[in-house]
């Protein structure tokens, strides 16, 4: 899959799938727009590609905030002057209560998860018709399935999937291809720091793991490159699951 020539924006690029998808594509040849809140984690992403001859520019913003998607999108035309494949990847996650869910822990959720995506795909587009580019947003098994204590994240896949579809029809005449890839378990750096609370049902936990071992980043960047290629200039308003099967039944 060659992305020579191409500049692609990575949302959540300072650690797990968005690092190891912004290093593929850097290895095809495509130039990186690493965007996140951490500009310290992003900063050590960038620095994996230049030491492998890579290019690419840290953009450390909110993407919680209509301003901090609107500055990402104008920080990767400001650097390399297009933009061909957006990759919505980042977003929050907690394990509450029904009861227990503070206002505030719930609009962060929706505001980074969907409200962010939302917003810089609002930016972008313009700038991907002209490119002919493409949109991936990453959701989850999340976005299928009920999900017992993850009721703001769960409700933000969802919608994030919903949006995604919608947006999907509505750019159907248009260059621009937008699909979703759907990764169930995998081991990153947010997920090894996670445990179940004492609260949960056992019974209920099962819908997060499957028979198979949770994936690692790598193994959901290569599709997602593949999403992004040429090669699936067909796929359009697609979800693909990447999760051992969890949604299959």
């Amino acid at each position: 899959m060659d992305f020579a020539g191409k500049v692609v924006l990575v949302t959540g690029a300072g650690s797990g799938l968005g690092r190891a998808a912004s290093l593929a594509f850097a290895r095809e040849g495509a130039a990186l727009c690493l965007v996140g809140r951490s500009r310290a984690k992003l900063e050590e992403t960038g620095r994996l590609i230049r030491d492998a001859g890579g290019r690419c520019v840290e953009l450390a913003c909110d993407l919680g905030e209509p301003r901090g998607c609107r500055e990402a999108i104008e920080g990767a035309m400001t650097a390399f002057g297009r933009l061909d494949v957006l990759c919505n990847i980042a977003a929050d996650v907690m394990f509450h209560r029904l009861a227990d869910i503070k206002e505030e822990e719930w609009n962060r959720t929706i505001a980074s998860n969907l409200s962010g995506p939302f917003f810089l795909m609002q930016a972008a587009m313009p700038h991907l018709i002209e490119s002919g580019g493409n949109i991936i947003c990453v959701a989850s098994t999340a976005g299928f399935m009920g999900q017992a204590y993850l009721a703001p994240y769960t409700a933000s896949k969802f919608g994030l999937v919903g949006l995604t579809l919608s947006l999907a029809m509505e750019m159907m005449d248009s260059p621009v291809r937008i699909n979703i890839l759907s990764p169930g378990p995998m081991r990153t750096e947010m997920t090894q720091g996670m445990s179940f609370p004492d609260f949960a049902d056992p019974r209920l936990l099962a819908r997060y793991t499957g028979m198979r071992p949770p994936c690692l980043p790598e193994d959901v960047a290569e599709p997602l490159l593949f999403l992004a290629s040429d090669r699936a200039r067909h796929v359009h308003g697609a979800c693909w699951a990447v999760d051992g099967g969890i949604t299959a039944g």
